[in-house]
């Protein structure tokens, strides 16, 4: 579980109300007062340096986690050391919120750069009082889990029936995608804290062959790459050479 440090400090929201609020479609008037709830809530922030484990991998899930800062991942780890990534865990990403059901530990959640989360019961216990489901944060709620199943829509067909190529670009899309909505990012260019062995695990690849890709992409001239920023030169060529569907699209939000 979470070796972290506690903060005295409110947990920083405004990544999940950004998230919150380009996938809801709330109508004017709305978010205000539903980011002044999510302050009201008081979450607590803790810092956990790279590497450490956020929550465990089976059974019933334990506090909810809200992430402010930094960079993650859900991952399956085989008995014989091989690593599985299922999906990065982003700011403005929830864990274990979904008020409508139990959630379980399909896979551990780690720290793959040093983090900011907060423990975010009272975001689950707030939900589940909720009298109404038209409520604007039971309909957030239900958005972002919308959102977590339409993510790993996306890396069963990744794994499941794509090329390499079909692979990498869609990440970079995604990832582009998740931090601009998160507003972390903005434009066509994200940063890329995370070596090319976690791209692997993620895309199912070995390093080598994830290495080959991305410079076949740089080649294409789709993707520019310095250093650890990545820049999406022809963002639409890329999404449609690769079959990408747009989270936004997939929750019928444009």
């Amino acid at each position: 579980m979470i070796a972290a440090r506690d903060e005295t400090l409110s947990a920083p929201i405004e990544p999940l109300a950004r998230r919150i609020e380009a996938l809801a479609a709330f109508p004017s008037g709305v978010m205000e007062p539903l980011r002044e709830t999510l302050a009201g809530l008081g979450l607590r922030a803790r810092s956990a340096p790279p590497r450490t484990g956020l929550a465990g991998a089976e059974g019933p899930a334990g506090a909810p986690l809200l992430v402010g800062a930094g960079w993650g991942a859900r991952q399956r780890i085989l008995a014989d050391g091989r690593r599985q990534i299922l999906g990065f865990v982003l700011p403005g990403d929830v864990i274990g919120v979904d008020p409508h059901r139990a959630p379980l530990r399909y896979a551990a959640a780690v720290s793959l750069t040093a983090m900011v989360v907060a423990d975010a019961e009272p975001l689950r216990t707030m939900g589940l009082a909720l009298p109404s489901r038209d409520a604007p944060l039971a309909r957030a709620l239900r958005a972002l889990a919308a959102a977590e199943e339409a993510l790993l829509s996306h890396q069963v067909t990744r794994l499941g029936r794509q090329t390499a190529y079909e692979r990498v670009g869609p990440l970079f899309l995604e990832l582009r995608e998740r931090l601009c909505l998160a507003g972390v990012e903005k434009g066509d260019s994200f940063t890329l804290p995370v070596t090319q062995e976690i791209l692997a695990d993620t895309l199912g690849l070995s390093i080598v062959h994830t290495n080959r890709t991305i410079q076949q992409l740089r080649r294409d001239g789709l993707v520019r790459i310095t250093g650890t920023q990545v820049t999406l030169v022809e963002p639409k060529s890329l999404a449609g050479l690769t079959d990408y569907v747009p989270l936004a699209t997939m929750l019928g939000r444009s």
